[in-house]
């Protein structure tokens, strides 16, 4: 299966010299980009298939990091979509070192919207009818609804945000890498300092735009089957409170 390489460079890496969570998703998202356009379903396609104008919009994503490459390492990214149900098509990602080490996974689902609505749609029927490609074994499609949307949060941080221009993409909204950074920079200081991101699950629930405030939170995950090492994160509109992605972490001892 074909993979896309990548030399990581000095300002894809943290204050550690690994590759930064955000880097890594911005890696895939262009990863993925190409591997539609291969396929037949890029952001040209959607154009040029549809009577209306309509976008790719990333729904849920989870993201497991096993080793991170640093600054100079070469790395490999396969990607492929693996089901396409009426209104979401599900894409894994697989992060490889050049001695084909696993160095990550992740998952996602993408849903449809119009630009001029801004509301989901159905999938096209040149997505719905697609042949989809060979591939390993699919990992687990994410729950529409995960548990830790329900749980308990009391904030013990919490930051604001206006959202400006280059935070906004070619859809006319907050690029869905940006709110990654924002929920990652809102993370107690020692754990930033003293250890890494080990898995990041994602619901984006709305979209905000330009010059939007957002407030952005912190809280511990109380339930009884979380790790001590597990957070949850929020993000909302400071104004109305509407819910835009809700998130858990998890965090372990940096190497």
């Amino acid at each position: 299966m074909p993979m896309d390489t990548f030399t990581l460079r000095g300002y894809e890496t943290d204050a550690h010299g690994r590759l930064s969570v955000p880097a890594l998703m911005n890696i895939l998202q262009e990863s993925a980009n190409r591997n539609a356009a291969e396929h037949g379903f890029g952001m040209a396609d959607l154009t040029q298939f549809s009577q209306s104008a309509l976008g790719w919009m990333l729904m849920r994503f989870r993201l497991r990091m096993y080793h991170y490459p640093v600054y100079g390492q070469t790395i490999q990214v396969m990607t492929y979509p693996t089901f396409v149900e009426k209104y979401f098509i599900y894409r894994d990602f697989r992060v490889l070192a050049e001695d084909g080490t696993l160095l990550a996974d992740a998952t996602s689902t993408w849903l449809v919207f119009s630009m001029e609505k801004r509301t989901m749609v159905p999938l096209p029927d040149f997505i719905r009818n697609l042949t989809l490609p060979s591939h390993p074994d699919p990992l687990p499609r994410l729950p529409l609804k995960p548990d830790f949307q329900t749980a308990p949060f009391s904030p013990i941080l919490e930051k604001t945000v206006e959202v400006g221009w280059l935070s906004i993409d070619q859809n006319q909204h907050v690029n869905n890498v940006a709110y990654v950074q924002w929920l990652v920079e809102c993370v107690e200081d020692e754990t930033l300092k003293t250890r890494e991101l080990a898995e990041i699950d994602l619901v984006y629930r709305t979209e905000s735009h330009w010059h939007d405030r957002l407030r952005v939170q912190l809280a511990i995950d109380t339930s009884a089957e979380a790790p001590s090492d597990t957070r949850l994160h929020r993000i909302e509109h400071s104004g109305s409170g509407k819910e835009i992605l809700l998130a858990r972490t998890r965090w372990r001892t940096s190497d």
